[in-house]
C-alpha cells in the first residue's frame, strides 16, 4: 500500500511540475507576443505617416510642375524656358543643407519654390524675366524646407 501511495505522490508531483512549467512558458510567450504586436503596430503607424507625407509632398511637387508648365504655355521668350528648365532640373538634393527656398517673381504674383543651391544661383543669373502664371502652389501652415526622397521640398514634414 505504501508503495502505491509513493508512486502516486511522485506522479502527482511530476504532473504539477510539468503543469507549472507549461504555465510559465505560456506566460512568457504572451509577453513576447504582446511586445511583438506593439512593435508591429508602431511600424504600421510609421509607414502610414510616411505614405501620408509622400502623398502631401507629391501634391506639392505636382503643383510645382503644373506652375512651371503653365509658365511655359504663356511664355514665348527663350529666357523664360531657361527658368523652367532650371526649376525642373535642380530639385535634387542629398541633405537639407543643399536646399533653399527661392521667391520667384512673376508679373502678377511671387511664388515660393524649394530648389537646390545650384538652381538658386542659376536663377539669380537669369535676371528678372517677367512672365505670367496661373497660380502658385499652396503650402500648409508651418511648412518647412526639407530634403525627402532626394528632392528639395517645402511642406509640412510633421504630418
Amino acid at each position: 500500500m505504501l508503495k502505491w501511495l509513493t508512486i502516486t505522490l511522485i506522479a502527482l508531483v511530476v504532473f504539477f511540475t510539468l503543469l507549472l512549467g507549461l504555465g510559465y512558458l505560456l506566460k512568457e510567450h504572451e509577453v513576447a507576443t504582446t511586445h511583438l504586436k506593439n512593435q508591429l503596430d508602431q511600424e504600421r503607424a510609421d509607414n502610414r505617416a510616411k505614405k501620408n507625407k509622400r502623398a502631401l509632398n507629391s501634391i506639392i511637387e505636382t503643383s510645382l510642375v503644373e506652375v512651371v508648365e503653365k509658365t511655359s504655355k504663356y511664355s514665348r521668350n527663350t529666357s523664360r524656358l531657361v527658368k523652367q528648365e532650371i526649376l525642373l532640373k535642380n530639385l535634387t538634393c542629398l541633405s537639407i543643407k543643399q536646399c533653399v527656398l527661392v521667391d520667384i517673381k512673376f508679373s502678377d504674383v511671387n511664388c515660393l519654390f524649394a530648389i537646390n543651391t545650384i538652381g538658386a544661383s542659376l536663377l539669380a543669373k537669369t535676371g528678372d524675366v517677367s512672365s505670367s502664371v496661373g497660380k502658385c502652389p499652396s503650402y500648409p501652415k508651418k511648412s518647412q524646407l526639407s530634403c525627402q526622397s532626394n528632392l528639395c521640398t517645402y511642406g509640412n514634414i510633421n504630418y
